[in-house]
């Protein structure tokens, strides 16, 4: 009886998989671009107020400056804050300052999740470096479990991955008594005569 062949859905299952990984990190990439963004131009321009000019084209059409005053909100505590003004051709000044921390937030984030491959690439080096030695390291092991073959001097006993050599006598037969043992069963069924088996025997005790 012949069955009837059904179609293989892994290849859809898995395309539906990739497709969901690649909009996790792409989501993943556009928030981690917009936080670390929103970092350098709000917290960085507080701190460094040149870094929120770079949005000084979008929102000025004169020039772009920062006012900084200190003020006090504890007896002995003193805190800055920073403003953006637009300056007029005519000396007039506007406040730009939610529009500033805005569009420059915006711009930082825009670069970083277009250079994210860029930047990315010494954290993918170090990663593949370590994944390489990692996988070193479990072949070093694995290999360590691995019974080497059996010789006739030696075996090896893995523990915990530690080859432990155990050294064994030669299972050849030849002791010393064995050998004399031989001979004298040879010279009793008259295979060798005496004088053979007294030079034989004084060889092999030459041996100890």
């Amino acid at each position: 009886m012949i069955g009837k062949e059904y179609p293989n859905p892994n290849p859809v299952k898995k395309a539906s998989w990739l497709r969901a990984l690649r909009a996790l990190s792409l989501t993943m990439r556009l928030v981690i671009s917009l936080f670390m963004g929103t970092m350098i131009g709000v917290a960085g321009g507080a701190l460094y107020p040149p870094l929120t000019h770079i949005a000084a084209p979008i929102i000025c059409r004169g020039k772009l400056e920062t006012v900084s005053s200190s003020y006090s909100y504890k007896p002995g505590q003193f805190g800055v804050t920073r403003e953006l003004f637009c300056v007029g051709d005519d000396g007039s000044r506007q406040p730009v300052t939610a529009r500033g921390l805005f569009f420059s937030s915006f711009i930082y984030a825009t670069a970083l999740f277009a250079l994210w491959p860029l930047l990315m690439m010494p954290f993918r080096y170090v990663l593949s470096l370590g994944a390489r030695r990692v996988g070193s390291f479990a072949q070093d092991k694995l290999s360590g479990l691995t019974l080497s073959e059996t010789t006739t001097s030696s075996w090896a006993w893995p523990v915990k991955g530690i080859r432990i050599k155990v050294r064994q006598p030669a299972r050849t037969a030849d002791t010393i008594e064995d050998r004399i043992r031989e001979l004298a069963r040879l010279r009793d069924v008259g295979a060798i005569t005496r004088e053979d088996y007294e030079a034989r025997k004084r060889e092999i005790l030459s041996e100890l």
